[in-house]
This record gives structure tokens, C-alpha cells and sequence, in this order.
């Protein structure tokens, strides 16, 4: 498939000068427009055979535009920190904010492409990495982010020729890497399973939205001229007002409302009285305590989701399983409104940034399932993006679940009549006046609303490697007993 790349192209000395001023100057133009609007990111993906041309590539488009607006990336052997959390983490983290250029080199493609091409992994796991990769950037398009994915191709003998300016140069060609070297002399020597390799992944995953764009990276003018011109007819034609290419959800774009509703089924008469309460809840802190510090946890992690009503219950629950967890290993998050650089990334970016490490516990006080509650019910999200969340956060989910974290979710509910009393009683008691505000009011008086999106959130997004666990919330003492033994029972069964 890159048989016309081993043709030559080619730009002569003279035409680079004549044409090199003018395309700086497009290119910064088109990067203060872009950074003015703030309206999407700029995702540049360089990757391919040609290591140093890439290195290069990625060097001369710094230095046409203005280097505080771009965050460069070259994926290197993952650090410490992020081997203790999910392969897409680190990734996350680098993503430019609306407005901006990312480079990466490499970035999410380096590992499934290493691991493969020297057989750490089968092909069923490569193309299971592969999917990975389709869910991660069908998400970033689906939130405004422009791709420029360039595949560097080196022909047979230029590529052999590339080894020795790397054994010559090493890894201090424009700082590549240890990895990046050593992978690019490997490429060469077996050129044909590498080519047979990289024709496998271009095509899975070159899509409308990210299309992968081949680039014969031989000839350095003819390399730098291309990338450029194509990164500024990109940003202009958008800014333009060319409608982004974003991938259709592979949701039903309408919601069912026959049939009963799942929080109907629940018995909220269930309570527990005092006396059987405290050995109970003793019990459950005892076994969670004793699996959270266990050997066999150190190679896993926690994460515990807790929405419901307001005033169900979900902080006094929080601080009973606090109360069963070593504190050097356990953070709680409050979730809020987003903030102006949360705004300014995908959706999920907040979430994944606060993954926790291997061995630890992280407890989300609300979560990413804002989007399918109160941005679906306030009118805060449209249609078609609370519609499409819930794909991706099954994804998300089950992203955590394959690196081995164990990702448990409670619905904590109450009655419209239990929650009536409760608000009354936070308005009576100085302390917890904080804790009820006109917002909650306002809520309530959408109960059927919130009701029927609960409803919908659990029915699509409950699944094996992450359920929903609905608690019958009415009285404390029995909520908050449900809520450790859940816990306890999950990483019993998941250790």
C-alpha cells in the first residue's frame, strides 16, 4: 500500500527557499487564529519508519510557529508513575487544550508497534490494541479535536542508510530516544515483516475523522513543505467553517420509555437497627481493611463511584470506607462543576488524570456520569452527546478493568418523601446548612426527570467488568453496610 511512496519526491534547494517564508508565515497566522477561536485542539501524530526524518519534522515545525502555543510529546519507555496505571493514561495527560497544537511522536501507536513487531504480543492482543487505539481518538474527534496523522516512509536502501547515521549519531539525534533508535535500526534490518507490520495498523486505523496521511520522508524539503502546507490548510479550512469530521455513534440515537423502572424495583423499606449495625459495619471494615492491604492488592487498584439523590447519603458512606483504608494510599474526589481547563479538554480528561496507581484506592464523590444525569436533564449537554457517553464510558470502564483496576459503582437511592425530610433537617441543623443549596431545590422538582435518567445510566452502562450496585439508601445504617460488603465482596472476588 505505499508503492507510490517509493517514488521520488523531491523539492529543490531553490524552490524550499522561495516557499519556506511564505508557509512560515501561513503557519503562524493560521496558529493565532486558531489560538484566538480556542474553539478545538490540533492533534499532529508523526510516526513510521523514518525515526530521525520524523525527530526533524516535528523540530522544524517548532521553530515556523510559536513553541509556547505547542506541547511536544515523544513517546519514550514509559516512567514508574505511569507503568502503575492504564496504557492511555500518559496520553491523556499530554493532550493539548482547545486552542492549541500538540506534536507527538509516536505517542499511542509506539507500544502496540514495538510490542508486536518483536513478538511480546500475539496478533489477537495487537488487534485488541488496535481497537484501543479507535476508541481513544473516535472520542477525541467526537470532541472537536482535529488530526494530522503523518506516516513517515524510508524506501529499502535509505532506510539501511538510516542505521548507520544512527550508530553514528545515537540517540543524540535531535534527543531521540534509546527505544526510538534501537527501534529504527530494527525496522531496517527486517524491513519486510516491518512494512508488512506498519500496513496492518496504518489501515486499521485510518479513519474519516483520523485519516493517516503518507508522507515519502526522504527528501527533508519535500518532507517539511508537505507536513507544513497540509497542518495550515488544515486549521484554516476549519476555521473556515468546514464541518469536523466526528464519527457516527454506534449508540441508538432514541431511549425506550416503556417498561418499569429499575429504581422502582428497589425495597426501600430495608433497615438495620443500631445494635446490629455497629458489629455489622465493624465486620465490613475489617475485611475491606484486611484485602486493601493484602499482597495480592498491590498489583491492583480501586476505584469506587458514588452518585445518587441528594442528600441520599453519599458522604457519610464515603467516610465509613474511608475509615477501612490506610490514608497514605487513598484519595477522595470531589466532583463539580468543570473548571476554565477542564472546559478546555475532552470530557473524560478530568476523570482519567485522577486514575490511581497501582495498590491504591480512589473514591469519586459523582463521577463522569454528570454527563448522563444532571447535563442530560439541565439541558447542559445536547442529545447527541450525553447520547454517545454512554459508549464512551463503557470503553473508559472497561479500559480501567483491563489494566486491572477494580472499578465498583453505587447508586445510593431514597424516596422523594425521605429526601423532603432530609432537606428539612439540613436547613434546621447550623452545620449542615452548607450542604443544601437552592440547586437542590431545583433538582427536585425534576425528580422524574433524574429518575428516568438514572434509570437509562445503569441500564446501558452496567456491565460485567464494572456494575452498578443500586442501595437502598432510606436508612443510613443500612446503606452504609451495603456499601462496604460490596466492596469487600468484589475484591474478594477480584483478588
Amino acid at each position: 500500500m505505499f508503492e507510490s511512496l517509493k517514488l521520488a519526491h523531491e523539492i529543490g534547494e531553490a524552490e524550499y527557499e522561495a516557499e519556506e517564508p511564505l508557509l512560515r508565515g501561513r503557519l503562524i497566522d493560521a496558529q493565532f487564529d486558531l489560538l484566538e477561536a480556542g474553539d478545538f485542539p490540533v492533534i499532529v501524530l508523526l510516526s513510521g519508519m523514518d525515526v530521525l526524518g520524523r525527530s526533524a519534522a516535528a523540530r522544524q515545525l517548532q521553530s515556523w510557529m510559536d513553541p509556547r502555543h505547542i506541547r511536544p510529546y515523544a513517546a519514550v519507555r514509559p516512567s514508574e508513575e505511569e507503568r502503575d496505571r492504564p496504557r492511555l493514561w500518559r496520553f491523556w495527560r499530554a493532550l493539548p487544550a482547545k486552542g492549541r497544537i500538540g506534536i507527538f511522536l509516536n505517542a499511542w501507536y509506539d507500544g502496540p508497534m514495538r510490542d508486536y513487531f518483536l513478538d511480546r504480543i500475539d496478533h489477537g492482543q495487537f488487534g485488541a490494541r488496535i481497537d484501543e487505539i479507535r476508541r481513544f481518538e473516535q472520542l477525541l474527534a467526537q470532541e472537536g479535536a482535529l488530526f494530522l496523522k503523518a506516516f513517515f516512509f524510508l524506501p529499502k536502501k535509505r532506510s539501511i542508510k538510516g542505521i548507520k547515521k544512527l550508530k553514528k549519531e545515537g540517540a543524540a539525534a535531535w534527543k531521540l530516544s534509546e527505544e526510538e533508535a534501537e527501534l529504527g535500526k530494527a525496522f531496517a534490518k527486517r524491513y519486510d515483516h516491518a512494512v508488512e507490520i506498519l500496513e496492518e495498523l496504518v489501515s486499521a486505523t485510518s479513519t474519516a475523522y483520523a485519516p493517516w496521511i503518507p508522507l515519502a520522508s526522504a527528501d527533508p524539503h519535500y518532507r517539511d513543505l508537505t507536513l507544513g502546507r497540509t497542518l495550515a490548510d488544515a486549521i484554516c479550512e476549519r476555521l473556515a467553517g468546514a464541518a469536523p469530521k466526528v464519527p457516527k455513534s454506534g449508540t441508538s440515537t432514541t431511549i425506550s420509555r416503556a417498561g418499569p423502572n429499575l429504581l422502582d424495583s428497589l425495597d426501600l423499606s430495608k433497615a438495620l437497627t443500631r445494635e446490629d449495625y455497629k458489629p455489622r459495619l465493624k465486620e465490613a471494615q475489617r475485611r475491606l481493611t484486611a484485602l486493601t492491604l493484602s499482597r495480592r492488592f498491590e498489583d491492583r487498584a480501586l476505584v469506587a463511584v458514588f452518585e445518587g439523590n441528594d442528600a441520599a447519603g453519599k458522604g457519610g458512606g464515603i467516610r465509613r470506607v474511608v475509615q477501612a483504608l490506610d490514608p497514605r494510599m487513598t484519595r477522595v474526589i470531589p466532583i463539580a462543576a468543570p473548571s476554565d481547563e477542564e472546559q478546555a479538554q475532552p470530557y473524560l480528561w478530568r476523570f482519567w488524570r485522577r486514575i490511581p496507581p497501582r495498590g491504591h484506592v480512589t473514591l469519586f464523590d459523582r463521577s463522569w456520569y454528570g454527563r448522563v444525569l444532571v447535563e442530560r436533564v439541565e439541558g447542559f449537554a445536547a442529545e447527541d452527546d450525553w447520547m454517545r457517553a454512554y459508549d464512551e464510558i463503557r470503553s473508559f470502564e472497561a479500559e480501567l478493568a483491563d489494566d486491572g483496576i477494580v472499578v465498583v459503582k453505587f447508586w445510593l437511592a431514597i424516596d422523594k418523601k425521605e429526601q423532603l425530610r432530609r432537606f428539612k433537617a439540613r436547613e434546621a441543623i447550623g452545620y449542615k446548612r452548607h450542604k443544601i443549596t437552592e440547586e437542590d431545590w431545583r433538582n427536585r422538582r425534576k425528580w422524574r426527570a433524574y429518575k428516568q435518567a438514572v434509570h437509562d445510566m445503569v441500564d446501558r452502562t452496567s456491565t460485567a467488568a464494572a456494575p452498578w450496585t443500586l442501595v437502598e439508601a432510606n436508612d443510613k445504617y443500612f446503606a452504609r453496610v451495603k456499601v462496604l460488603k460490596t466492596l469487600a465482596d468484589r475484591l474478594e472476588a477480584e483478588l
